[in-house]
């Protein structure tokens, strides 16, 4: 599933959800929903709970690298309050 500018960034999720990214990063980490470079494992991409952006950036001494930015859907959204036990606590602002 492609990304859109609507979906939050997992560490904005974290925030909306009143954990902190470090918290959910590590929580996630641990229940192996995300690698140890915290992108979600195809199980939950292909359920349509999360997104991986690709983006680019030149570094001064080794060119264009490549990394990735985890999303989260609005139905990863609601899988992770649930998850968590949680309220969706802040609407996400439009961009």
């Amino acid at each position: 599933m492609p990304h859109t500018a609507q979906q939050p960034t997992l560490s904005d999720a974290a925030v909306m959800l009143n954990l902190g990214p470090k918290k959910l990063f590590r929580a996630l980490r641990s229940r192996q929903v995300l690698d140890k470079n915290n992108l979600p494992g195809s199980r939950y991409t292909g359920r349509g709970l999360f997104t991986v952006e690709l983006k680019t950036y030149t570094h001064p001494a080794l060119g264009e690298k490549v990394y990735a930015v985890t999303h989260v859907t609005d139905k990863g959204l609601k899988w992770l309050a649930r998850e968590f036990d949680v309220e969706i606590t802040q609407a996400q602002e439009p961009h």
